[in-house]
């Protein structure tokens, strides 16, 4: 999020929009999840030349769920600095359980690479020096990028670039109920305040 974008204090239409956006960009992590690990374990077909829709659907869905996840953070993110301004710290509390499974700025790094993807590949990205990354789980070290995929059953690990997207989804779950109530008092008291 841009500075600017984080220190502007929101009107109560702007809050009400941004409430009911936050809370559907949460569930549609999990609509999206759904739909990736469907694909996920389907037969690929091989290459995308060969028959069957696995292969290219399996990119597409993957780059929804990275947006999905982008967008779910960041609205959450301005929905909390919009908290803290009235000593409300109920979203920090979430942000800090996503934070110790994957770095807020993995997911944003993740999202901008994916989106820029033919500059990481051409060695020209913006953050070139993190696009490939050693992540370690257990006794394996597993070498990746942002473009890349990995389900390491020995390290028991499936990651999205270096975003152990398992156990990211499982926090966000957990945490969900706290987002869709909190966003949904937001929205009615937006509502109400315009």
């Amino acid at each position: 999020m841009h500075k600017n974008i984080k220190e502007t204090e929101m009107t109560s239409t702007q809050l009400f929009i941004l409430s009911m956006q936050t809370c559907q960009w949460w569930n549609a992590v999990f609509v999206q999840a759904k739909r990736f690990f469907e694909v996920l374990g389907n037969n690929h077909g091989g290459t995308p030349w060969d028959d069957g829709d696995a292969n290219s659907m399996f990119v597409a869905e993957r780059m929804f769920l990275i947006t999905a996840l982008h967008h779910a953070i960041e609205n959450l993110q301005k929905l909390n600095v919009e908290l803290q301004r009235k000593n409300d710290t109920t979203f920090q509390t979430v942000l800090d359980a996503v934070e110790l499974v994957a770095p807020l700025e993995d997911i944003k790094n993740l999202r901008d690479m994916n989106e820029h993807g033919l500059d990481y590949l051409v060695d020209k990205g913006r953050k070139q020096d993190d696009y490939r990354k050693t992540v370690e789980k257990g006794d394996y070290r597993i070498h990746t990028t942002a473009a890349w995929t990995h389900v390491h059953g020995d390290a028991k690990v499936i990651l999205l670039g270096n975003v152990e997207i398992d156990t990211l989804l499982l926090v966000m779950k957990e945490q969900l109920p706290i987002v869709k109530a909190k966003t949904k008092e937001i929205f009615e008291n937006s509502l109400y305040a315009r």
